[in-house]
């Protein structure tokens, strides 16, 4: 079974202040991983906040290891452009995609 987890990012010691998300260093290969996990349905929803001071991913995985070992081999978290904020497991109740 599957649980709903949110991860908070902010910029880790690599990240290149004044540029965008796309623009950093190592973005083609951290896009490269995020399309797959969308694929795969373990990415729900992600992206960057307007004012780069992070992004926001949701993701669906069996459990909090499962996630952290997972995102360890993402290569914005690799080469420190990432850091991790806040990794929590979210009770979904609302959900406008879903149909009933």
């Amino acid at each position: 079974m599957n649980n709903t987890f949110v991860l908070l990012w902010m910029p880790g010691s690599a990240w290149m202040k004044g540029k965008t998300v796309r623009e950093q260093s190592y973005w083609a290969q951290h896009a490269d991983f995020m399309d797959q996990l969308f694929e795969s349905g373990m990415v729900v929803l992600g992206g960057p906040f307007a004012d780069a001071t992070g992004s926001l991913v949701v993701v669906e995985a069996e459990s909090k290891q499962a996630v952290v070992d997972l995102f360890a081999r993402d290569p914005f978290v690799v080469h420190d452009i990432f850091a991790l904020s806040l990794l929590k497991q979210w009770q979904l109740f609302l959900d406008a995609r879903s149909t009933a």
